[in-house]
């Protein structure tokens, strides 16, 4: 049996000095073609455990304890570019400092590949940047300084760049949170089909209803702690919403065409 692609084990976490952990034992697994949602509310870890599965925060540092893998490798065993052959990081904003195209932005991906970072681009990389680009529907704005982007639009670029990269497993930050319907819609089937190219993702989103449209399985955090894991329709139950949510008076329902589980406000 193919292990999962990605697995967190028993993952705790505390910032210097902070008596309160953001983490408390948490795991979870990605299976390969598997769409994952972590879901919570404001510093329920979502983001941190995130980092932490993409080697970021690495393991073991102080205040940080458990085991991350990509399949049957520890993550604490690869160099940067060696993880990023497995899982590419996309964080919630592109943010440049310096005059950098949409073209240039996507390109850096390829620097995780053999060669240096003033290498030329091969015949073969400048393929996979347009290839990268059109399917993260960005290739019309790629002569465009990022700078001038939208908020979207530089969103758009990330996971291009992500794309470019070559991992099969992209973990998204917010990631999509600043797209318009247009394009949330059109990623969203773009991250569908790419799933059934062996692609796996992790989410992490604030939007519920956007989640549980694309994913498979969602992993519920709360104050650090994982509350729940697994099929949609038996994670986001309405009494579990509420709480977790005391405040919001949500009512769980089901989206009329598609039967995926949605929230409504009371």
């Amino acid at each position: 049996m193919e292990p999962p692609v990605l697995g967190a084990y028993g993952v705790s976490y505390s910032f210097p000095n902070s008596s309160r952990p953001v983490l408390k034992e948490v795991s979870v697994e990605v299976e390969r073609s598997e769409i994952l949602a972590l879901l919570g509310p404001n510093g329920s870890g979502k983001s941190t455990l995130l980092k932490i599965m993409a080697g970021i925060l690495p393991l073991p540092r102080s205040g940080l304890n458990g085991q991350v893998r990509f399949g049957p490798v520890e993550v604490g065993t690869l160099t940067a570019r060696a993880r990023a052959k497995y899982a590419v990081y996309i964080a919630p904003e592109l943010r440049a400092e310096f005059p950098l195209t949409a073209f240039e932005a996507v390109s850096l991906g390829r620097l995780t590949h053999p060669g240096t970072l003033l290498k030329q681009s091969t015949k073969q990389d400048l393929g996979v940047i347009e290839w990268a680009m059109e399917q993260s529907f960005c290739w019309e704005f790629r002569n465009r300084d990022i700078r001038h982007l939208s908020d979207g639009e530089r969103q758009l670029v990330s996971l291009a760049r992500a794309l470019a990269q070559g991992a099969k497993t992209l973990l998204l930050d917010e990631a999509i949170s600043k797209m318009d319907l247009n394009h949330q819609a059109a990623v969203g089937k773009l991250l569908q089909k790419l799933k059934g190219q062996g692609y796996s993702f992790v989410l992490v989103t604030h939007d519920f209803n956007l989640a549980t449209e694309w994913a498979d399985h969602c992993c519920l955090l709360n104050k650090g702690q994982k509350v729940a894991w697994g099929p949609l329709q038996e994670v986001l139950t309405e009494a579990r919403m509420r709480e977790i949510y005391p405040d919001a008076g949500l009512i769980v329902g089901k989206n009329p065409a598609t039967g995926k589980p949605k929230l409504f406000f009371s």
